[in-house]
């Protein structure tokens, strides 16, 4: 008994001396005890605010988000009616939107930004030699996020591509929630850049090649501009670029397929033209995209310009393949609709990103 007595009147005598001294160093050391107390509350307070802050954005800045998530390794080992097939890695695509406004790209309010003209993948492929233009029907019903005002994502609807673009900020958001709604139609592959561009940038884009030279698919425009007849072959100028690109009849149903015979015409004469004029004088290009600046919105950097120059560059085609999706125009409620053929859109896929194993 007397042993567990001096044990226990050891064990309190230790913790007294423990705490006194602990009291002693605090009376002495009051400043750096001080300091210690506040730095640490700061680093606390700091890593609330950092998750919170992080929080915030992942709900807000929904499009980033949801484009971080590791997609994993589904879409690059598939099997398709009995065959193997393998992701090709010397695949580069760059979604390319034209935006319905004039003037400068400014931020908008999320809900409120302006529709997609035209949607156009540009397929880049090193290991077949060959360029692909995958243009999609802006009036393709596909799941598309929408948010609210404050930019809130509110899931996915069946709704009209072109508003994908409209339910994003006017710039980068709008143009990564486009990226999105189209890598969800691919089956999740992912869309390495973008470009999106307005009206106004129409102009410096066409001088910067020194006017796009077409062949005029249709007669749609003949009546108002007679050089634009069927058949016709038409260096476009500031005259006539616009209406060649944009103009339709608002009060014909589908008159956006013949639309985009004429963007078809344009787009694989523009790239033709813009791959000879930056083989030629890469330096001279990017000057004249900065020109365009105020009109458009890109993930591509000055450093990744010059990567897919050299590549456009590595590459020995014969000619810019263009592709629409197969499918069926429907008259809506509101706007005429077009419904992919799923079956034709994957085999579209096979050809474009996969390699038979």
């Amino acid at each position: 008994m007397a042993h567990g007595s001096d044990r226990r009147h050891h064990s309190h005598h230790h913790r007294h001396g423990i705490r006194y001294r602990i009291r002693r160093w605090v009376k002495h050391n009051k400043k750096w005890f001080a300091f210690c107390t506040v730095f640490s509350v700061c680093i606390v307070i700091g890593m609330l605010y950092l998750i919170n802050n992080t929080y915030k954005r992942q709900v807000s800045y929904h499009v980033t988000s949801s484009n971080s998530i590791d997609v994993g390794t589904g879409y690059r080992n598939i099997t398709y009616n009995g065959q193997d097939y393998q992701y090709n890695n010397l695949v580069t695509s760059i979604l390319v939107i034209g935006v319905d406004s004039t003037g400068t790209m400014e931020q908008t309010a999320y809900t409120e930004a302006p529709r997609a003209d035209s949607v156009n993948l540009v397929v880049i492929d090193k290991y077949n030699e060959k360029i692909t233009i995958l243009a999609f029907n802006r009036n393709t019903q596909t799941e598309v996020h929408r948010y609210t005002v404050a930019g809130t994502d509110r899931g996915t609807y069946t709704t009209f591509l072109c508003y994908a673009y409209t339910y994003g900020d006017g710039l980068e958001v709008s143009c990564e929630n486009v990226v999105t709604a189209v890598e969800d139609l691919l089956g999740g592959i992912p869309i390495d850049e973008y470009v999106a561009a307005n009206v106004s940038s129409l102009s410096y884009i066409n001088s910067m090649v020194g006017g796009v030279t077409v062949t005029v698919p249709n007669d749609d425009l003949s009546d108002e501009y007679p050089e634009l007849s069927s058949g016709a072959v038409v260096t476009l100028d500031d005259s006539n670029i616009e209406a060649f690109l944009r103009s339709r009849d608002l009060y014909s149903h589908f008159s956006n397929d013949s639309r985009m015979e004429r963007q078809r015409a344009f787009m694989t004469a523009y790239a033709d033209q813009f791959i000879d004029c930056v083989s030629e004088d890469l330096e001279g290009v990017w000057d004249g995209l900065q020109q365009v600046d105020d009109y458009a919105v890109t993930s591509i950097t000055r450093s990744q310009y010059i990567t897919l120059a050299n590549l456009l560059g590595s590459i020995d085609f014969d000619e810019i393949e263009y592709i629409t999706p197969e499918g069926e125009d429907v008259v809506g409620e509101e706007h005429d609709e077009f419904y992919i053929d799923e079956e034709a859109l994957m085999d579209t896929i096979i050809d474009l990103f996969y390699i038979a194993v």
